[in-house]
This record gives structure tokens, sequence and C-alpha cells, in this order.
């Protein structure tokens, strides 16, 4: 036996696809996204890798929108009103202190309110960002999405906004990003993502497929994701 036949060659690393729906308008989503990307920092010690990926799902129609004044060419916080209109006013209540109470254990900032908007140009800047950059680049578009919303108060339909979160990650500059988000590059992508989600049975997010194999639904602990991570990695 020669040398090089004694030398065997290493095992190429397991990946683990995950594929992630979600709504940006949706704080289990937010808090889900912290989740999962806790437990994979868990899993550093396991010969694997983890492919991410990130893909649209919309809570609102059109008409679930309400109309926001304006103070001073600003738009005022609606959420509150939103979820009242929604559910109730006690249901409302409810409900958001279920979010307070895990955003607080996940060490998640949370506003008292925030806009509700249209997500579907934010979710083309994310699908355009995996394509670009993968699930880094796609990563780090999505938690400026998330703490826009849940955080800073922001407004996820806003062009400028939208522009400007493309230009920090590298994924175009402003005015490329403008011009992308005027155009109709990756919106039939993003309603096909969309209408597979439903056709699949996906009524609610987050929902979580792993190698295409294994589902969770809903906001699941980092305690959960790790499990379930390492359990599929050997």
């Amino acid at each position: 036996m020669s040398d090089s036949d004694s030398t065997l060659s290493p095992e190429p690393q397991r990946t683990i696809k995950i594929i992630f729906i979600s709504d940006y308008l949706c704080a289990f989503c937010y808090i889900g996204n912290k989740s999962l990307k806790d437990a994979i920092a868990g899993c550093r010690d396991l010969d694997v890798r983890f492919d991410v990926e990130f893909r649209p799902f919309t809570l609102l129609c059109q008409s679930s929108v309400p109309e926001v004044p304006k103070v001073k060419g600003e738009k005022v916080p609606n959420r509150w009103d939103y979820f009242v209109r929604k559910f109730g006013k006690e249901q409302a209540e409810s409900k958001w202190k279920v979010v307070e109470e895990l955003a607080q254990k996940a060490g998640l900032p949370l506003a008292e309110d925030g806009i509700v908007a249209r997500s579907n140009l934010a979710h083309r800047l994310s699908v355009k960002a995996y394509k670009v950059g993968g699930q880094e680049m796609q990563g780090r578009i999505n938690d400026i999405f998330f703490d826009a919303v849940f955080a800073d108060c922001q407004d996820v339909s806003d062009i400028e906004f939208l522009a400007d979160a493309a230009d920090r990650v590298g994924l175009m500059n402003k005015t490329q990003a403008t011009t992308f988000l005027q155009d109709t590059d990756c919106k039939n992508c993003v309603n096909q993502m969309i209408d597979a989600a439903r056709a699949s049975g996906v009524n609610g997010v987050p929902s979580i497929i792993i190698d295409g194999k294994w589902a969770l639904n809903g906001v699941q602990s980092t305690e959960c994701y790790l499990q379930v991570s390492k359990s599929h990695s050997f």
C-alpha cells in the first residue's frame, strides 16, 4: 500500500438546510429568528454546517392595513390599534403579554407600539440578498428589518429606509436599490414562494422546514431548536 493509499480523505462536512418561512410583521418570527440563531451558535462543536434560507410570507392583505394618519409628514405608530381592531382589546392584551414575555426571555428589545405596513418590498430585498450573498447577507438584512419593526418603530414599506438597508449590507447602493424596488425584479419570485407556502399548508408563521423532511410551526425556544438541530446532525 502506498503512502497516498493509506491517507484517507476527510468526509465532507454535513449541511443541514433550514427554510424559515416568515413575515417581518410577525412578532413570533422576530423572536424565532433570534432563538434559531442562538441554537445554531450552540452547535459549533458539531461537524455540521447550517444553510438557513428565509422565505417570504405575508400576514396582511391590502384591505387589512389600517389608514395611518400623518403627523409632520411621518407615520404614527398603529400596531396596537390594528391588534385591537383584529382581536378585540382583551385578547390583544393577552397576546401581546405573551410576546413581551418571550421577547424578554430571548433578550430582544420590544417597542410598545409600531407601524403596520405591507412587507412585500422588504421580502424582495431579502430574496435578492440570499441570491447575491447567501445566508450571511440575508441574515444581516433580516435583522435590520425585524429590528426596524419591533425595536425602532420604523416603516418596512418605506423605499428610502429599504434602500438604506440594502446599502448597509452591501447588496446594492441606494440608487440601485431604489430602482430595484420601483421595478419588478424578484416580485414574481416572492409571490411564487408565498403561493407555494400556502399550497403546502402554511397558514401561519414562523414555519420552519429542516432538510425538507421535518417541520416546526410556531415560535420555538432556543432549547427546542438546539435539540432538533443536534438530533438531525448525525
